[in-house]
């Protein structure tokens, strides 16, 4: 069974959603990332994915691609950043292959990961 987020692991409220939305932003392949750190010592990410892209199957399958695709790369760390990645136009049709490497640019161009070794 694929690892589940924790309540004090996920932003939840539009309120959370927009004080994230106010820090840094990054952008890869129709994949925006913003962050800001928090005082919790761990990571709290949200997913936000519009509903032009595609029908709600579709919108939840791409964001439990992106859910796994941000463990895999945050395995190892621990440091505490809000995360809140919103996935694009361009991103509407992306197989897992092309998420986890939007995902694992996004993570290491910013001080969460380090660059990309």
């Amino acid at each position: 069974m694929p690892y589940a987020y924790r309540k004090s692991e996920r932003i939840r409220k539009n309120s959370e959603f927009v004080s994230v939305m106010k820090g840094k932003r990054l952008s890869v392949d129709g994949l925006s990332l913003f962050y800001s750190r928090n005082d919790a010592g761990h990571f709290r990410v949200g997913v936000s994915v519009g509903k032009k892209l595609a029908n709600a199957v579709g919108r939840n399958r791409l964001k439990r691609q992106i859910r796994a695709c941000i463990m895999k790369v945050l395995k190892d760390t621990s440091s505490g950043y809000d995360l809140v990645f919103v996935a694009r136009r361009e991103f509407a049709n992306a197989d897992h292959g092309r998420v986890l490497k939007a995902v694992d640019r996004l993570l290491h161009h910013t001080a969460i990961c380090g660059p990309a070794s």
